[in-house]
């Protein structure tokens, strides 16, 4: 019995996580075709389908489901070999805070990562507002945030923009006289301010049916077919939800910003948070060259 080759399980784990050959190419930094023949080696090895191609991306097959665990795992017991013997073991703790629109999709998948190659950091994980992880900040509850930097005070030490997409959901009809009614969020959001200007200057009338500050709650309320929403690529459920536009006479939708923070001036010089924003910058950045946004 071979062993399994670990360019190969690399190349089918950033894959499933990415769903998308594009995607992994991106991450991988290496052609789609040299992807697609890393997983294709793969299979023929295994003598079994791994991912099969869908509406949503790339999806794993019940063989997939089996072996992903398993190449999670080899992965990481690659890179804390490498560590151990170099020494260079990280210990310690990390207070990590988010807003809730991006504690889904790919984010967590690199937090897991990270726990899987540095087993020694304990991570301790805050979802909540962009005004409240920028208190925390300063109050020295957290040591390392993403927000809007509009609401968060300091310096962000990476910066990205990210589209935002009119949802509605599959079967919902824009009326035809009347306002566009709206689902919002709650509370100080500048993404709203900013859906709101773009209606504005395309004399769009609208009114607000629903303000929420779940994400959950707006994603079953448009689901419901009670109104339309911005919300990013990753919080569109595909399989209820279709993308508006010009087709609909809908103005393009704004693209937001949102910017990783640290405590201070010092919080990279910690070796577990140092380690940490190797994996969030290089997520984070794959993530904007995927939406053809820019990181700063």
């Amino acid at each position: 019995m071979r062993d399994l080759d670990i360019g190969l399980l690399r190349a089918f784990v950033v894959t499933a996580e990415c769903g998308s050959v594009s995607g992994a190419a991106q991450r991988l930094a290496r052609t789609q075709a040299a992807v697609s023949m890393q997983l294709r080696r793969l299979e023929d090895d295994l003598g079994t389908r791994l991912l099969n191609r869908s509406t949503r991306g790339m999806e794993l097959t019940e063989a997939g489901h089996v072996l992903f665990p398993y190449a999670q795992k080899i992965l990481g017991l690659s890179v804390g070999a490498r560590q151990a013997l170099a020494g260079s073991a990280v210990q310690g703790s990390i207070r990590f805070g988010m807003i809730e629109d991006i504690a889904v999709g790919s984010l967590p998948k690199a937090l897991q990562r990270f726990a899987e190659c540095h087993p020694g950091v304990a991570l301790e994980l805050t979802v909540t507002e962009s005004t409240v992880l920028s208190e925390k900040l300063s109050l020295g509850q957290l040591d390392v945030a993403i927000g809007d930097p509009q609401l968060i005070r300091g310096r962000p030490l990476l910066t990205w923009r990210l589209p935002l997409r009119w949802v509605a959901a599959r079967g919902f009809t824009i009326p035809q006289d009347g306002p566009l009614p709206l689902v919002t969020f709650d509370g100080v959001c500048t993404w709203r301010q900013k859906m709101i200007e773009v209606l504005a200057g395309s004399k769009k009338p609208w009114r607000t049916v629903l303000t929420s500050a779940s994400l959950a709650s707006i994603q079953s309320m448009i689901e419901a077919g009670l109104g339309i929403a911005v919300l990013l690529d990753l919080n569109i459920r595909a399989n209820t939800m279709r993308v508006l536009g010009a087709n609909e006479g809908l103005p393009p939708a704004p693209v937001i910003e949102l910017g990783l923070f640290a405590a201070d001036d010092q919080g990279l010089s910690s070796r577990p948070v140092s380690a940490l924003w190797t994996f969030l910058s290089d997520e984070l950045q794959a993530e904007a060259l995927a939406t053809g946004q820019s990181a700063a």
